[in-house]
C-alpha cells in the first residue's frame, strides 16, 4: 500500500526518484498514466493490468467508454525502476501534469500520484478543508469497523 507524501525532483532528462518505501513495490515495474487532476497516476503492472481489464470491457460504441480508453491507455508508459530508484516520465506525460523540477509524490493505495507543487497545494488545501470534508463526505462509509 502507497501511504505518505514526500518531495522529489524531476531532472532535466525527466528522472523522478520515487521515495525508499514505495520502490519494491514497483520492482517488477509500474505504468505511469495520465490522472483526473492533471496529476500522473503510477501503479504497479500488476494492478495496472486489473484496470486495464476493467477497461477493455466496455464497449467501443459508448464515449464514454472510448473516452476512459484514450485517457488510460494513450495516455499512459510502462516504466521501469533503474538502479537508484528512478523512472524516467515521458515529455508528453510530464507536460500534461505540468511536473519540472519540485513535485509531491502522493500515496493513494493502490497507486502513487505526482503533482506539481502548485497543484498539490490546492488540492491539498480542499481534501484537509473539515467542513467540506464533512459535506462531501458524509454519504461514504469508510469506517475500518
Amino acid at each position: 500500500m502507497f501511504l505518505g507524501q514526500y518531495e522529489h525532483s524531476i531532472d532535466s532528462k525527466g528522472r523522478l526518484t520515487i521515495p525508499a518505501r514505495f520502490r519494491d513495490a514497483l520492482e517488477n515495474g509500474a505504468v505511469v498514466t495520465q490522472g483526473f487532476e492533471r496529476n500522473l497516476m503510477v501503479y504497479t503492472t500488476e494492478a495496472f493490468q486489473r484496470l486495464a481489464q476493467r477497461a477493455s470491457s466496455l464497449s467501443t460504441t459508448d464515449p464514454q467508454g472510448r473516452a476512459i480508453r484514450r485517457i488510460l491507455f494513450g495516455g499512459a508508459a510502462d516504466v521501469t525502476l533503474d538502479s537508484v530508484g528512478r523512472i524516467l516520465i515521458p515529455p508528453f506525460l510530464r507536460s500534461y501534469a505540468g511536473v519540472e523540477g519540485e513535485v509531491a509524490i502522493v500515496g493513494a493505495g493502490d497507486y502513487i500520484e505526482i503533482w506539481n507543487t502548485d497543484s498539490w497545494a490546492g488540492e491539498l488545501e480542499s481534501v484537509t478543508d473539515s467542513e467540506l470534508n464533512a459535506r462531501r463526505f458524509s454519504e461514504y462509509d469508510i469506517s475500518a469497523g
